[in-house]
């Protein structure tokens, strides 16, 4: 009889185990900038490296509201004009002398900075140039221009589709051979002008620190993958290591979209509820194997 039990509790084991492989492999998407998906356009890689490291995500303003220095809040790819009091969470992170780093290329960030006393802004327009790492006008090499915590003069960054951005002070900027492509024929025409542009700038806001990148496909899989975009991966590792406790903005941020299983995965992550339930499931679990000598 025992031998009997002993084979049910490994049974359900195996099927438990097998399940949470299961949910993990088809809890992926095909939403671009999501960190749910896997694909080329997505940033599970970014996010499966900073799993190693202290982060916390943040679904709703009270995540970062007592947060203390050093921490940093990162904004990937913001899609929808933020509420009143997500504004003020921002600003309240910003005084206690934290940093935000937000990468966007659509303008959608412009209504955060905004809303934060910024006088930083992203320009409309595909930021070109002459100086490319492939084929298309769009994949702009940038070079650092300003020692600091995450550039060093000289390091050099592959972008794709970057914006231009007015104001602050910029760590990284493209090469006097390029332009913004306002008509988007990826042409240089009579109405563009050649020059230096900056694609990564720097501005104290308050106590605290602004960075903004105005290129969050480098957060991408193919992207942050690639073996020639070494420099790319280096940049985002500094961010992520040097900061104190990591904030992954998921009210704001294209990387929360998830669907189908992905989002009920998700929902489960940001639920404390859920979590606390799964914590019991998995101590009962091993209780029972325990029980029956099977650990």
């Amino acid at each position: 009889m025992k031998t009997i039990r002993t084979a049910f509790v490994v049974a359900g084991l195996v099927i438990i185990a097998s399940a949470l492989l299961l949910t993990v492999h088809v809890s992926s998407n095909a939403l671009e900038f999501s960190r749910f998906n896997t694909g080329w356009n997505g940033t599970s890689s970014f996010f499966g490296d900073i799993d190693r490291h202290h982060e916390t995500a943040v679904y709703d303003p009270s995540g970062i509201a007592s947060s203390a220095g050093p921490g940093l809040l990162l904004i990937i790819a913001p899609e929808r004009q933020p509420g009143s009091q997500e504004i003020s969470a921002y600003r309240a992170f910003l005084a206690r002398g934290n940093t935000i780093i937000l990468a966007d290329d659509f303008g959608t960030g412009n209504k955060i900075l905004n809303g934060i006393g910024s006088s930083v802004s992203i320009l409309p327009g595909n930021l070109s140039s002459v100086d490319r790492e492939y084929a298309d006008p769009y994949s702009v090499v940038v070079y650092g221009v300003s020692n600091g915590s995450f550039v060093t003069t000289g390091t050099k960054l592959v972008t794709n589709r970057p914006a231009a951005i007015d104001g602050g002070t910029p760590l990284l900027m493209s090469s006097a051979l390029s332009w913004i492509d306002t008509n988007g024929d990826k042409k240089i025409n009579s109405d563009e002008a050649m020059g230096n542009f900056a694609v990564m700038v720097h501005e104290n806001v308050g106590a605290g620190n602004l960075i903004v990148l105005s290129d969050p496909s480098i957060f991408t899989n193919a992207m942050y993958d690639a073996p020639e975009n070494q420099d790319n991966r280096n940049l985002i590792h500094a961010v992520v290591k040097n900061n104190g406790t990591i904030f992954l903005d998921q009210m704001n941020s294209r990387t929360a979209d998830a669907e189908g299983i992905s989002a009920i995965v998700g929902g489960i992550r940001s639920n404390l509820g859920f979590n606390v339930l799964f914590v019991f499931i998995l101590v009962l679990v091993v209780m029972l194997a325990w029980r029956y000598r099977i650990l």
